[in-house]
């Protein structure tokens, strides 16, 4: 569960529930492979940190620009963490340079941005260039775009969509306030949408996780979205739909009686507009779907620990999501053999299963693997007046015995070996639960384990008023019609947002 306020109410009699994300139509790789150059700079002035996704200055800093020295306790002096660039030279009295300052950005590989956007020093009021000329190159160095804007704030988009291009160049003409130098915090090769209940007609939201890994499932988001300006133009061939690409991401909070609620990233999968283009649907998934795509042929013959197979796996992924483990599950040993065409999400799965413990993609956009179980004390109660209707108590099918398969294709000859673990009462028959898994390295304790898990047959389905600050596989205690209100581990958390806030969940106890 992640932290909130003391005073932090989630199913007050009344309250308001606000969804918000923002969808950034940006270039994936530009900013990390872009090579900056500029015109002369201040000596704070720091040139990598405009394409590095902070945003934002670390503090007010001032100078000896004219009028810029407010003398009401605000103001910090040089050098700080975060600075971005500035120009050396200042402007003059009617605001304009002797030459004007630039900033230019050159690329390996052909880009696409659906505009630019430029963020300027928001701590200083109306401190930000009075036009902007953007020019474009494609590989022959040939023009292939330009546009003159005129900025009124510190965060300026310039719709210029521009294909294949191999440079873009920010020339800065003047300043909005004279003996000023131009500061920019941010450069973002692409647009960023923000939605909110405004512009939002409905989410929905699909999550869920396996408790001994015997699937990975990926999160999904559909958003439906207010397309009045036709922004989601599928005929338009010059349109966003041109510009839509994977690794473009959203990230999204809920917010709860005025405190938001950070939900996490999730990457544009796919787009259409609906109700005779009035509406635009949106799907987003993490990372683990596009995982489904890869292959992974790094397996052998021989032992590693967890961490070392998560590492070799991701990287060979290439899509920058990074692992965190609960307490020493890094160091748990499992074997290397995971077969050639391994897809790189069902890798990650044998290798979760293998140390015993589950995995999901969390919202800090990292892939955690823990070892759930149901704590002693639960992070919230579902009282029977926050649920909709009263939960739904399930059985599922009795195994009394595991039987896990262990196979090693890096040895010829190899026999395949069978661990089982039984709970097997003196009158009864068994019920076989099989497992296949490579990777495992402890047999017995793997089988043992999922025995354990595959014996809890009651769960819970249920319809609350959602609460955006549970995890999953937080506990949770469920009051139902039987007066046992158990405590189960979330295994599911589907939200649904139109205006107001519900939550699809399951559990097991």
């Amino acid at each position: 569960m992640v932290n909130t306020s003391a005073t932090y109410a989630p199913y007050t009699s009344l309250r308001k529930v606000e969804l918000a994300f923002d969808f950034g139509v940006v270039a994936p790789e530009a900013a990390q492979s872009a090579q900056a150059t500029s015109s002369a700079q201040s000596s704070v002035s720091n040139l990598s940190q405009v394409t590095d996704d902070v945003e934002e200055m670390s503090g007010k800093y001032t100078t000896l620009e004219h009028n810029m020295w407010v003398l009401d306790g605000t103001m910090e002096f040089y050098p700080g963490s975060q600075v971005g660039w500035q120009s050396n030279p200042l402007s003059g009295d009617d605001g304009n340079f002797t030459s004007n300052p630039w900033l230019d950005f050159q690329f390996e590989a052909n880009q696409d941005s659906y505009g630019f956007t430029l963020i300027f020093d928001n701590t200083q009021p109306n401190n930000y260039p009075k036009e902007v000329i953007t020019t474009v190159y494609d590989l022959n160095g040939d023009q292939t775009g330009t546009l003159t804007t005129y900025p009124d704030g510190y965060m300026h988009v310039i719709n210029l969509p521009s294909l294949d291009y191999r440079r873009v160049h920010f020339e800065f003409v003047g300043t909005n306030i004279p003996h000023r130098r131009v500061r920019v915090c941010g450069v973002r090769f692409g647009i960023q949408y923000s939605y909110n209940a405004k512009s939002i007609s409905s989410v929905t939201i699909r999550q869920s996780v396996n408790p001994w890994a015997e699937s990975l499932a990926s999160a999904e988001i559909d958003a439906t979205i207010d397309n009045s300006d036709q922004l989601y133009n599928m005929i338009n061939p010059e349109g966003l739909y041109l510009y839509l690409q994977d690794g473009q991401f959203m990230e999204w909070s809920l917010i709860v009686n005025d405190e938001p609620i950070y939900m996490g990233r999730a990457y544009f999968t796919s787009a259409e507009s609906e109700d005779g283009g009035l509406t635009a649907s949106i799907t987003f998934n993490d990372r683990l779907l596009v995982m489904d795509d890869m292959e992974y042929n790094g397996g052998a013959d021989g032992t590693w620990t967890l961490s070392a197979a998560v590492s070799a796996i991701l990287t060979a992924s290439g899509t920058g999501i990074t692992a965190v483990y609960d307490g020493t599950l890094g160091n748990t040993t499992i074997k290397k053999n995971i077969p050639q065409g391994t897809s790189v999400r069902e890798a990650l799965r044998l290798c979760a299963q293998a140390a015993m413990c589950t995995c999901y993609i969390d919202r800090n956009n990292e892939l955690h693997f823990f070892t759930p179980s149901v704590a002693s004390t639960a992070d919230d109660e579902w009282t029977r007046d926050i649920q909709h209707e009263d939960a739904q108590v399930k059985v599922g099918q009795l195994y009394n015995v595991v039987q896990l398969t262990v196979g090693n294709e890096y040895v010829d000859g190899s026999e395949d070996a069978v661990y089982t673990a039984k709970n097997v009462a003196t009158d009864d028959f068994e019920r076989v639960y099989e497992v296949s898994n490579p990777v495992v390295n402890d047999g017995n304790a793997v089988a043992q384990w999922i025995l354990g898990w595959v014996q809890r047959r009651v769960s819970y389905e249920v319809t609350t008023r959602g609460n955006p600050a549970l995890d999953l596989l937080d506990t949770v205690q469920i009051d139902d019609i039987y007066n046992v209100n158990g405590l189960a581990v979330l295994t599911q958390l589907d939200y649904s947002y139109d205006g107001g806030l519900e939550c699809d969940a399951a559990a097991i106890r």
